[in-house]
């Protein structure tokens, strides 16, 4: 909460040891810009980021929001540059709405962090959990896929539920979706032989071992330490 997701993917964009850095540009002194915009119905949660700004080292830009009720900061760092931004109205049929990977946070029952919050159990209603989240978090994962960008677009949704309802179901449901076909999407799998391998790990070598629902990943706290985490992912395949 409170812009943690948007400024991890910032950090990482930012980071010049990180995957993300290509030698060569640090070598020429190419500066890479990046953009990562947050988007949220909730204005509030919004608002929330702009107050950290400066605590993350970025300076925002009053008057130069490139979406609705949104703000606008750069941070430059090296050779890199990224400008954040917020929006609670993003319009797809805008060219600026199409990017290279778009993070899923969706709205869940939130049972994978019940032991911080053991309280949140007895807000849990059977018809929430089994009917009204699974319909919302299939509507936003399908608006979602229409952001991503042609040839090779990421697209990754995510909960902090253990429940297969808001998980396997949603992920089986969006793939038999009208939307996964027509954009072209197939899966991103991960490559693995354990959960803790499969940690911060893509498809980019290694000798694991490939299933079914390799493109799945499911964070217990009792294997990962963590809080409970469900992962899935795909990619927009690349046109000839």
């Amino acid at each position: 909460g409170n812009g943690g997701k948007t400024f991890a993917l910032a950090s990482a964009v930012m980071n010049t040891a990180g995957s993300f850095t290509n030698p060569a540009d640090v070598t020429n002194g190419t500066v890479i810009h990046s953009r990562v915009v947050a988007h949220d119905v909730v204005e509030e949660r919004l608002r929330q980021i702009k107050g950290s700004l400066p605590r993350v080292g970025f300076v925002a830009q009053e008057g130069n929001a490139a979406y609705n009720n949104g703000i606008t900061a750069k941070s430059t760092r090296a050779n890199r540059q990224c400008t954040l931004q917020t929006s609670s109205n993003l319009d797809t049929t805008h060219a600026s709405a199409q990017f290279d990977a778009v993070l899923v946070d969706a709205p869940c029952s939130s049972t994978g962090v019940l032991r911080r919050r053991p309280s949140q159990r007895w807000d849990l209603a059977e018809k929430r959990i089994f009917e009204e989240l699974p319909e919302l978090q299939l509507e936003i994962l399908e608006k979602a896929a229409t952001f991503v960008n042609e040839n090779g677009g990421k697209l990754v949704y995510s909960t902090c539920s253990l429940l297969p309802e808001e998980n396997e179901s949603v992920v089986e449901k969006f793939e038999r979706s009208s939307v996964f076909r027509q954009l072209g999407f197939e899966r991103w799998e991960f490559v693995s032989t354990s959960v803790n391998d499969r940690v911060g790990r893509d498809d980019h070598g290694g000798d694991g071992v490939q299933s079914d629902d390799s493109h799945m990943l499911t964070l217990l706290p009792s294997e990962t330490a963590s809080d409970g985490f469900f992962v899935a992912r795909w990619k927009r395949g690349t046109k000839a």
